[in-house]
């Protein structure tokens, strides 16, 4: 091939690869977590059928959300006179000691509260 041909085969093959289709972005592929886990909080969530069917707010634990992100120090420093329980990350919580009018502050490795619930 002499040095013409051979330009010429490179510019038709760089043409033809210009009107190549785009390929495809790559898809991000977000880890799915297994069941049993909250995917915002990494905490464990409870799925035994019938030990999440209770009573609706019976301890009012709605009425201290404000407490979301805090320490155990303010929720004993907020004079909340009803029955409390801070379960730490791998405590143990027995339905034994079920009570639905205590407040349960569960708090995360830095002691911060990652979620409020009766029990």
């Amino acid at each position: 091939m002499t040095g013409l041909a051979k330009s010429s085969a490179l510019l038709v093959a760089l043409f033809l690869a210009a009107c190549a289709p785009e390929p495809e972005p790559a898809q991000a592929v977000m880890p799915q977590m297994p069941p049993g886990i909250d995917p915002v909080t990494g905490m464990p969530v409870d799925l035994t059928p019938g030990l999440n069917e209770r009573e609706p707010d019976t301890c009012h634990a709605a009425d201290h959300q404000y407490l979301m992100g805090q320490t155990e120090v303010e929720v004993r420093a907020a004079g909340i006179t009803r029955p409390t329980r801070m379960v730490i990350p791998g405590g143990i919580v027995s339905q034994e000691e079920y009570n639905s009018f205590r407040i349960n502050f569960y708090t995360d490795a830095t002691g911060r509260i990652v979620r409020i619930a009766c029990g």
